[in-house]
């Protein structure tokens, strides 16, 4: 059986009875366990169900997982990201950069470059501790899953500033529903940075491209500059390419 029709078979199962048991579908399916697990370790990392022992769940739309787990998942996809971001600084640059795996990836290939760099995020700001840059970390509340700054405060700074570049993370990308994150001070932080900035940079592996989160940040028009690792699936080309958005890619 194809590994697609086997996909969208495992989520048919899963939307249908809120849980899927890796025995019972490889017994549906006529394959055998292992393929079943590396199926939902597939589907996992797309966003699109969480599993547990024995089997799987739906994924929480409203959560994501912490940052060490996240560090874990598609890490070949997210430093070729950080290879193609890396390209766009020139020294002497003032930039943002937001928290994400994809964007602390960004951080340690630039830890050797003269530049101001403006963060949320005390991983990020601790890459560049000791080297060439000049680091500034906003205030705010810390968040224990990926130790960012969050908060009105962060906002607030953020406004104070003009950047050359603001790099940003994003969770998700959905054909309806543009691109998503998880929660409201991630979302507006981002829209903060996008109107201070003379370019507004999304890092996003392609993997992102059909996922889910529970809240939406930017629709698909919006004008940014898109760094991927291969070209994201085509509707989402037909979209990016009526509004005239720069896909970076491979």
């Amino acid at each position: 059986m194809l590994t697609d029709h086997r996909h969208q078979e495992i989520l048919s199962r899963l939307h249908g009875m809120g849980r899927v048991g890796v025995a019972d579908v490889a017994f549906f399916l006529k394959v055998s366990e292992e393929t079943i697990r590396r199926d939902l370790k597939v589907l996992e990392e797309r966003g699109l169900l969480r599993r547990i022992h024995g089997g799987a769940v739906p994924p929480w739309l409203d959560r994501e997982r912490p940052l060490q787990e996240r560090a874990k998942v598609n890490t070949r996809e997210k430093r070729r990201v950080a290879m193609l971001a890396e390209a766009l600084v020139l020294d002497g640059m003032s930039i943002f950069i937001d928290t994400g795996t994809t964007t602390l990836a960004l951080a340690r290939r630039l830890t050797g470059c003269n530049l101001t760099v403006t963060t949320n995020s005390l991983d990020v700001a601790l890459h560049f501790g000791g080297g060439m840059a000049r680091v500034n970390l906003t205030p705010g509340t810390l968040r224990g899953n990926d130790n960012a700054l969050v908060g009105y405060e962060t906002v607030a700074y953020a406004r104070r500033y003009f950047f050359d570049i603001a790099f940003m993370g994003i969770a998700a990308c959905d054909l309806d529903h543009g691109w998503m994150d998880y929660e409201e001070h991630e979302s507006v932080l981002r829209r903060t940075l996008k109107g201070q900035s003379r370019r507004a940079v999304l890092l996003a592996d392609s993997r992102k491209f059909g996922c889910q989160a529970n809240l939406c940040t930017f629709p698909l028009g919006e004008a940014l500059s898109i760094v991927t690792d291969k070209l994201p699936p085509p509707p989402f080309q037909d979209v990016f390419a009526r509004h005239d958005i720069e896909i970076i890619h491979s």
